[in-house]
Formats: structure tokens, C-alpha cells, sequence
């Protein structure tokens, strides 16, 4: 008998072929089957900067998060992450933190190759962006904790310097250009922030007695409610270098209100815009939850000056160790106050209740 019956021509070259094919799809499917599952990671912490060790001395943004959720975890390499990236990740818990470092390109490539990682399923995954920043010299006092409900890109559009002021009688020192209109602002998902803002409302936080003191002194805080820290919502202004003024403060306000933004400005800081076009990028920008400590203010405390809050030629983790009149006494309760608001949020997307 004849499996492949002579007759039918090219019957024996057909059922060849369909066997060769069903040997290829057989392969290709054991291959599939054989590739490494990806680690779904829960929550995604993003502080920009730590100072000294990743845990117990000095805190800077990132250290007491990471003894919390990720205490004894090394490094992790990921492929394309550029010198100023550290991943670390928690196979326990789920938890992974990027450390970006300071500034948008820097926190753009580092989240960029975290999130084109092929080691980890983010389809659930949660972004907590952390940091310091400095505070709307109208709307802040040192120690607050403010979510970000929008980020503004300081630097995109035209800047004229505050000399030029002399010469015509405009009060903006800054022109919009649509060019940039699909990345020079993000708002940031509404109902996620609202429900988050409800979740961290009340938490106490801390501040010190200089940092009172010099708050009534330089901008005549006398409430107590203009004094004491307290969680606010607002936007984000982010901008590539430290400025300090009242016409960047003016700069700062006309951005916000120029594009609309559903809070008035509040923070301003190095990474947040970069942050949520990244987050963008991956359809995660719904997904994406800012918060920032205010440790400085926007406008010059204690009759300080240019040169002699940045003169010396000396990193900002310097400064604020040696406890400069940038930040004062409040930078390490101020850290509390972002982990401690931070921890809220992390634990409830943990447990399933973002």
C-alpha cells in the first residue's frame, strides 16, 4: 500500500512540505515555551538622588524607601541604562527602585531603559515618583509634601533675562512656542490623583523650629497654617538648573496658568516632565503618582544672595550635609516626610487599593 499514492501529482512533495512546516511551528513553539517569564513588578519607586550610602547614614531622596522595600538588594544591570541609572529590585515584594539621577535627561534614559527591560511585566505596575524641590514662595512652607497633579517644562519656550526688564515694561519673562506642544506639559490621571491626595491628607509631618523661624522672618508667615507643613496639591515646574527669584517665581506661575493646569503651581524641580513623557511613552502616564517635599523656597531666604547661597563651589549634597541656608536644618525631616506620605501610597498599590 502506498502512503502517498503515485497518482496525485506532487503528493509526495505536499505532504513533505506539510510536515516540514508542522516541524517548524513545533519549534518555534518549544522556543517560546523555553524563554524566560518575565517578573511582574508591582510598584516602580523613582527617587532621583541619594547621598552617600543606599542605607544608614545621612538620607538622602531614595534611602528610606529602599530600607524599606528593597533593604539589602544589589544593584541589578539593565541593558541601554545610562552612569547616573541604579535599579535594585525585590523579588518578595515586587518592589523595584530607579534611581535616576539628577535632571530630565538623566531621569528620561534611566526610566526608558528600566521600562524597555525584558526581564519585568509591568501591565500592573504602579509609578511612585519621590524628591525634594523647592517651594512657591506664595503657596509652600519648608517640609510640605505636595502631589504633583501636572508637570510643566520650565526651560521649552523663550526666556528673556530679568535685566531686560528695564528696557520695556513687561512683567513676563517668558513666551510659549506650540512647537513643543505634545511634550511641554503633562497632566497627570485626575481621579487617580484625587483618590491618592484623600489617602495622604492628613498625615503628620515634621519641621523644625529654624525652619519656622525663618519662614516668619524672610516672608512674614504668621498663621499657623502658613507655618506648619501640610500635604497640598499642585504642579510641577521642571526645569534642567536651580533658579531662585521673584521673576522666575512670576515665570514659574504663567507657565502653570498658560497651559491650563487644574492646580496652581506649587514645586519646582529637575525630572517630573521627563518623568511622565516617559511614563507616556509606555501607556503608563495614568499609572504614574508624583510626590515632593519642599526643602528650599524660589525666592531668597534670610537675605541670601546668589553668591553666597551657590558661590562655593560645592555639590548640593555638600551643602546640604553641612546644613546651608539652602535647605537649613529641614532636609532629613523633610525625607521622613516624603516616606512617610510615600509609604501610604506604596502600601495601598501593594494591597491592591490604587
Amino acid at each position: 500500500m502506498e502512503v502517498f499514492p503515485r497518482t496525485e501529482k506532487g503528493g509526495i512533495r505536499t505532504c513533505l512540505m506539510i510536515i516540514l512546516a508542522l516541524a517548524i511551528c513545533v519549534q518555534a513553539l518549544s522556543a517560546c515555551s523555553s524563554s524566560p517569564k518575565k517578573t511582574p513588578l508591582r510598584v516602580l519607586i523613582i527617587p532621583k538622588f541619594e547621598i552617600g550610602e543606599m542605607s544608614g547614614d545621612f538620607p538622602g531622596e531614595a534611602q528610606l524607601f529602599y530600607e524599606e522595600y528593597c533593604q539589602g538588594c544589589e544593584e541589578i544591570e539593565i541593558p541601554n541604562m545610562p552612569p547616573t541609572g541604579h535599579f535594585y529590585f525585590n523579588d518578595e515584594n515586587g518592589v523595584g527602585m530607579l534611581v535616576t539621577g539628577a535632571g530630565k535627561t538623566a531621569a528620561g534614559l534611566s526610566m526608558m531603559a528600566v521600562l524597555s527591560s525584558e526581564l519585568y511585566d509591568y501591565s500592573d505596575a504602579t509609578i511612585v515618583s519621590v524628591g525634594c524641590s523647592g517651594g512657591s514662595v506664595r503657596n509652600c512652607t519648608l517640609g510640605d509634601v505636595v502631589l504633583v497633579t501636572a508637570a510643566c517644562d520650565y526651560d521649552l519656550g523663550h526666556h528673556v533675562d530679568a535685566h531686560e526688564k528695564k528696557k520695556n515694561k513687561s512683567q513676563v519673562m517668558w513666551f510659549p512656542d506650540n512647537s513643543y506642544a505634545d511634550y511641554e506639559y503633562k497632566n497627570l490621571n485626575a481621579d487617580l490623583c484625587d483618590k491618592t491626595y484623600e489617602m495622604i491628607r492628613n498625615c503628620p509631618l515634621q519641621s523644625t523650629e529654624e525652619a519656622r523661624t525663618v519662614m516668619k522672618e524672610s516672608f512674614g508667615a504668621k498663621k499657623e497654617e502658613d507655618i506648619l507643613p501640610t500635604v497640598k496639591k499642585g504642579t510641577a515646574l521642571t526645569g534642567d538648573n536651580f533658579w531662585k527669584g521673584i521673576y522666575g517665581h512670576v515665570t514659574a506661575k504663567f507657565i502653570a496658568d498658560y497651559y491650563g493646569c487644574r492646580d496652581p503651581y506649587m514645586v519646582t524641580e529637575m525630572e517630573e516632565v521627563a518623568i511622565a513623557n516617559t511614563a507616556e511613552c509606555f501607556n503608563m502616564l495614568d499609572r504614574l503618582i508624583s510626590l515632593r517635599v519642599i526643602v528650599n523656597m524660589d525666592v531668597f531666604m534670610k537675605g541670601e544672595t546668589p553668591e553666597s547661597t551657590w558661590g562655593e563651589h560645592r555639590s548640593f549634597n555638600e551643602k546640604v550635609e553641612n546644613e546651608n541656608t539652602e535647605t537649613l536644618d529641614i532636609f532629613v525631616p523633610a525625607m521622613h516626610n516624603l516616606f512617610d506620605t510615600g509609604r501610604i501610597v506604596i502600601d495601598a498599590a501593594l494591597e491592591g487599593n490604587l
